[in-house]
């Protein structure tokens, strides 16, 4: 997969792990959100679901189609807040735009993720 990220981020811890944890979400690679999400966290998906927990989180993102190439446009954090927009190509080369708005346990740097809201269109 391939995965453009805007110069201007890094300039924040956060904006490493919100790329990282998004990249792992259209790469299908579960070891990864698994590391950053609290056993307990809460995935709405704005009309279409909500996921409660790991267990269900992962089942969503192992049965999501293959991402061919995934563009973030910004990446912003703000203590315990991290949000990203961008768009994401299939192998079709359909587009998908995509917001997500991150929430974690505390502004700590290993701090789990606890919410996430995301908007596909």
């Amino acid at each position: 997969m391939k995965v453009e990220i805007p110069e201007t981020c890094g300039n924040a811890p956060r904006h490493q792990i919100i790329t990282d944890v998004i990249t792992a979400v259209h790469n299908n690679d579960v070891s990864v959100l698994e590391q950053w999400f609290s056993e307990d966290i809460q995935w709405e998906i704005i009309g279409r679901t909500t996921l409660v927990g790991v267990d269900s989180v992962r089942e969503w993102i192992l049965a999501m189609p293959t991402t061919d190439t995934l563009q973030f446009f910004s990446v912003l954090t703000h203590g315990k807040e991290g949000s990203t927009d961008g768009q994401s190509y299939d192998q079709q080369q359909s587009v998908t735009h995509f917001s997500h708005v991150l929430k974690f346990a505390s502004a700590g740097k290993a701090a789990k993720i606890k919410e996430i809201r995301s908007y596909f269109v």
